[in-house]
């Protein structure tokens, strides 16, 4: 699989996360909620530091080892990604903290929810501060976004036509792998 096959992958696999995200917030999924704002802001994260390593490039190039990770490959944990982000000035000291406290928080949702005293009202919280992180970090990406238009350099182009909702979806679906499944969950079944 080429470079640009594994950023089509990886932006299916994206919009699927931002859609199944969106329909558990409808839907007071809390644990859900927790579990798919830290796959999307590690998603984000992973974007920026390619279109970091863009501008720092002046070229197109990709980072496959961000984008695709096979079971034999080396793993880039969220921790790992959120290090990086720091160090190439993706993210600020504060945000790296945000990330790194809620990172533990999750964990305690996901591994000990059955044997801790955490309760939903905690596992709403840490969903909530996801959700607020998660707009923090996109805003941080966006600047990159911005400078690699202003620069002509990298991937990010200017406009594009059509509903950005409509090509989420469209993207969501390659992910979900299955029309009728795409369907019910949009339709919240």
């Amino acid at each position: 699989m080429d470079s640009w096959e594994k950023l089509h992958n990886f932006m299916k696999s994206f919009a699927a996360a931002v859609e199944l995200n969106s329909r558990a917030a409808k839907q007071g999924c809390f644990v859900e909620c927790v579990v798919l704002s830290a796959a999307v802001i590690d998603a984000t994260l992973r974007m920026g530091l390619i279109l970091k390593h863009q501008l720092d490039t002046s070229s197109n190039s990709l980072l496959d080892d961000l984008l695709h990770q096979e079971e034999r490959d080396k793993i880039i944990s969220e921790q790992k990604i959120y290090t990086m982000s720091l160090s190439n000035q993706i993210i600020d000291q504060a945000t790296f903290d945000k990330l790194n406290n809620l990172y533990k928080r999750r964990n305690r949702v996901i591994h000990r929810y059955c044997i801790s005293l955490i309760t939903t009202k905690d596992v709403l919280d840490i969903a909530s501060e996801y959700d607020e992180l998660k707009h923090e970090v996109s805003a941080f990406v966006e600047k990159l976004e911005k400078e690699q238009i202003r620069l002509g350099v990298g991937m990010t182009s200017e406009g594009g036509t059509g509903d950005i909702a409509d090509q989420v979806r469209d993207l969501a679906l390659g992910k979900h792998g299955d029309d009728g499944l795409a369907n019910a969950l949009r339709n919240g079944i």
